[in-house]
């Protein structure tokens, strides 16, 4: 029990260095405010615990129809929490205490006031990780322990934990990787990068290739600066990286390739924007939101000597190299996949940076005044110059004022030192280092997170509140639930633009937002059926645009808006009311499994307006195979004549010059529908090189992204579905547009009434997760069925025990072929090559154990060698 004590009072201690690092958010905690961001932490990351919670507490792993319209959750969420093992571990805990009755049943509440807790655990195990690694490069245990601190507790941790919970969990993997390869340099020992590579790739696909690049880096400058005279050979390393790590690849295969894959059926527009090599950047000794580099490791590269330390040399040379790639936005761009610049991957500097602070320290004693004194001058024109060159750099707030404080202190510190006593020198550089750490962490949280960033907004009255869980709705919703009897039926409600609003209030709905969504859904809403969501952005998709087909089609059988809003489908009738909000119910809903008589084909419809790709979909089944189609259906009321009265504008061929602060132009129908709705379509682009605008169509009103907005779609063809109406209005700001291919089509829904009449002939309907049951009796031999589930790959059909195959139908649906008679159907899902991946993970699993043990019989393992490379 004594050799254990050490590690208990260690792990206490960084536990407490936690804690203190957390203290305005565990302060604010107290005041029931919580560590999430108001925009992804409520929208996404609070209600993905949730929804897997639910989904894994009760058995299911795999399948959900409540995220969107329905999604396979362990591969479409691998990018934030279904494979985390920080998660996991939480779900697990939290699962016991549920059982135990020691807390109530979690909600999105329980999570927000969980964060900072889970936080605070993550971060100790951070520093648990970075204090092991460094104590094994043979850093001495103040230091290692100055070092871990001054890289975990650091802004962009908080920043990522607050934001996007999951990115702080490459936090603790980046060390066990560097970790692994100092294993193989010093002691040719591959085990631990091996399992390092597999944790990494199970728990995030995304950080992991962020960690590899990054463990690269640190690979690629360590085979050039050895630290030990006796390391395995640079050949040798290569051998054994390449073998663990493919090894490792494999054990993460049952995780990693369904992530794969369903970052691959995603589908993200291009960004089309240019992307420099190298831009000024925010502050990085004064202001940067996130990485702000500590004034002692800046005074330790202006110190010749300390290049003579191996470990020095290497965490300052990547510290240098690293600041550099800081400045380049096409860094950023590779680090995120290729895509928008994005600042994720910088806790590398706080890594070596506290790398060679650790190292410094250890070498301190030996410097002389006379090199510190050079230094530290440099250090201050450094500092004065970065404060010069920046304009937009004030000394208003608390953050940059710490800052130069950090310097003074810093530089006081270092000057200092050398009047003491060689074994006080350490702890007072240490105490120093560690005040600072501490009180930016916190300085940051207050300032850069709570209040610049509008995470102090985020309390319980936000999330029991209206503007994010509104009690009224929730009334509606619970009356619809306990009158509807049907296994499927979706409810469009969104809060504001928070598409999860369905997980948040526990329903089925008609919009999703995550970073991977599946493709042919988005195809569906952006291309297929141009279906406007309200707001254009990438990663959601929302609504159905008020289209009363698509409405039927998809089981969107109510809807609930605030009482002043004029956009509600047609043939939806009031349901029940509150003060501020109704709720509508579909007159004519349609069968969640509906049987297909005529077959058309996608080619067909190519040059069609939306609506008739509506009509083909009512009236059979739209295929993407090459098969003998159809004549397409004969109701289709053809396109409106219109001209065009222009308003507060100028209009000529196609180019629309808007003079006054809104205007645009008229379009006067030659006849006017008198029931039903219009249709407008249109392709539309805003000439101003960077203004976001709304845009009005009658009562529809939408909004539309800045060209230089990194979630710009660029999908300029625009369909608006609208009531019938003789004047149709089209209003946007002050500008000049290209507006073109304007297209107006009547919609009497006279063909939706009709399939609405039809007699509904399946039966024994059940959906479970990843498991929907049906029957059909098939009495009038109709060859396909259509079915309301979003099509992607690891669905499997059986109809009466039979395999059949599964359909990509009405362009991102299921569809299977039908028999004569009745048909038993049984539809399964498992993640996209799920047993062949378990299969190559089992099998890497047991190869690379057996070559770990060959490795041990065959004496290949050397022993960790002594330090003898310090100077």
């Amino acid at each position: 029990m004594r050799s254990f004590r050490p590690y208990l009072l260690l792990t206490a201690v960084f536990l407490a260095m936690a804690a203190i690092g957390h203290g305005v958010f565990l302060f604010q905690w107290t005041q029931n405010q919580y560590m999430a961001g108001p925009n992804d932490g409520l929208a996404q990351m609070m209600p993905f615990k949730q929804l897997l919670y639910d989904h894994y507490t009760r058995g299911e792993f795999f399948y959900s129809f409540d995220f969107g319209l329905g999604a396979g959750i362990f591969s479409e969420l691998s990018y934030y929490f279904s494979t985390s093992f920080v998660y996991i571990t939480t779900l697990l805990i939290v699962y016991l205490l549920d059982a135990l009755q020691l807390i109530g049943d979690p909600d999105v509440l329980f999570w927000a006031n969980a964060s900072v807790f889970i936080s605070v655990a993550r971060l100790s195990i951070v520093l648990i990780a970075a204090y092991a690694l460094f104590r094994y490069m043979r850093i001495t245990r103040l230091s290692a322990f100055i070092g871990a601190s001054i890289y975990g507790i650091s802004g962009m941790y908080f920043r990522h934990a607050a934001f996007w919970e999951f990115f702080a969990d490459a936090f603790i993997w980046l060390p066990l990787l560097i970790f692994g390869a100092e294993k193989i340099f010093r002691e040719q020992k591959p085990g631990w990068f091996m399992f390092a590579v597999a944790i990494a790739m199970i728990d995030n696909f995304y950080f992991a290739y962020i960690n590899f690049l990054l463990t690269g880096i640190y690979i690629l400058f360590r085979l050039f600066i050895p630290l030990e005279k006796t390391e395995t050979k640079w050949k040798k390393a290569i051998v054994l990286f390449l073998i663990s790590g493919l090894v490792g690849a494999g054990i993460s295969m049952v995780s990693f390739i369904p992530s794969v894959y369903a970052f691959l059926n995603n589908h993200r527009p291009e960004f089309q924007q240019d992307i420099l090599w190298f831009e000024e950047t925010e502050n990085i000794l004064f202001m940067s939101r996130y990485i702000l580099l500590p004034a002692m490791f800046v005074l330790f590269l202006f110190i010749p000597t300390l290049y003579k330390v191996h470990r020095f040399r290497l965490f300052a040379l990547v510290g240098i190299f690293t600041a550099v790639l800081y400045h380049s936005p096409m860094v950023g761009s590779i680090f995120n996949g290729f895509s928008a610049p994005q600042h994720r991957w910088e806790y590398l500097i706080s890594f070596v940076a506290a790398g060679a602070i650790a190292s410094g320290l250890d070498y301190f004693h030996k410097l002389r005044l006379k090199e510190i004194v050079p230094a530290a001058v440099l250090t201050a024109l450094l500092y004065g110059w970065f404060a010069w060159q920046d304009e937009a750099l004030e000394f208003t707030t608390l953050y940059p004022r710490l800052a130069l404080a950090g310097l003074v202190v810093t530089l006081a510190a270092v000057l200092a030192a050398p009047a003491f006593q060689q074994r006080y020198q350490k702890p007072l550089l240490a105490f120093v280092l560690l005040a600072l750490v501490l009180a930016t962490a916190n300085v940051y949280q207050s300032e850069k997170l709570l209040d610049n960033a509008d995470v102090a907004d985020v309390d319980e009255a936000l999330i029991t509140g209206e503007d994010y869980d509104n009690q009224e709705v929730r009334t509606l919703i619970d009356e619809i639930q306990e009158r509807e009897t049907a296994e499927m039926y979706r409810i469009d409600w969104m809060e504001g633009v928070r598409n999860n609003t369905p997980i948040v209030q526990e329903f089925q709905g008609l919009s999703a937002y995550s970073s991977i969504l599946n493709k042919n859904l988005l195809y569906f809403y952006l291309y297929d059926l141009e279906i406007d969501m309200g707001r254009e952005s990438v990663s959601r998709y929302a609504t159905l645009g008020n289209r009363s087909n698509l409405h039927s089609l998809l089981q969107g059988n109510y809807a609930i808006r605030e009482r002043n809003d004029p956009n509600v489908p047609f043939g939806f009738r009031k349901f029940a009311a509150t003060e501020n909000f109704i709720a509508y119910q579909n007159r004519y809903p349609l069968p969640f499994a509906r049987p297909a008589f005529q077959v058309y084909q996608e080619s067909q419809l190519t040059d069609e307006p939306p609506l008739l790709r509506e009509h083909a979909m009512l009236s059979g089944i739209v295929l993407d195979e090459n098969i003998s189609p159809e004549p397409l259906p004969d109701r289709f009321p053809g396109e409106a004549d219109y001209r065009v009265e222009e308003a507060d504008a100028s209009y000529d061929e196609g180019l629309l010059e808007i003079s006054d602060e809104t205007g645009g132009i008229d379009l006067l129908l030659d006849e006017v529908l008198e029931e039903g709705d219009l249709y407008i379509s249109f392709h539309l682009e805003n000439t101003a090189a960077d203004q976001g605008f709304p845009l009005e169509v009658n009562e529809y009103r939408t909004t539309r992204k800045s060209n230089q907005s990194i979630y710009k779609t660029f999908v300029d063809d625009l369909t608006i579905r609208i009531k019938a109406a003789e004047r149709i209005e089209i209003r946007m700001p002050e500008g000049t547009y290209k507006l073109t291919d304007i297209e107006i089509v009547k919609e009497p829904y006279a063909l939706l009434r009709e399939q609405n009449a039809l007699a509904d002939r399946t039966s024994h309907l059940k959906i479970d997760g990843s498991q929907v049951d049906v029957t059909y009796d098939n009495q009038e031999d109709a060859p396909f069925l259509n079915l309301s589930i979003p099509y992607e790959r690891g669905w499997q059909a059986t109809i009466n025990g039979e395999p059949v195959d599964v359909l990509k139908a009405n362009y991102a649906f299921l569809a299977v072929p039908l028999k004569d008679g009745m048909n038993e159907i049984e539809l399964r899902y498992r993640p996209p090559f799920f047993l062949a991946s378990l299969s190559i993970s089992l099998v890497s699993l047991a190869s690379g154990l057996l070559w770990l043990r060959r490795r041990k019989q065959n004496g290949y393992d050397r022993h960790e060698p002594k330090d003898t490379m310090t100077n």
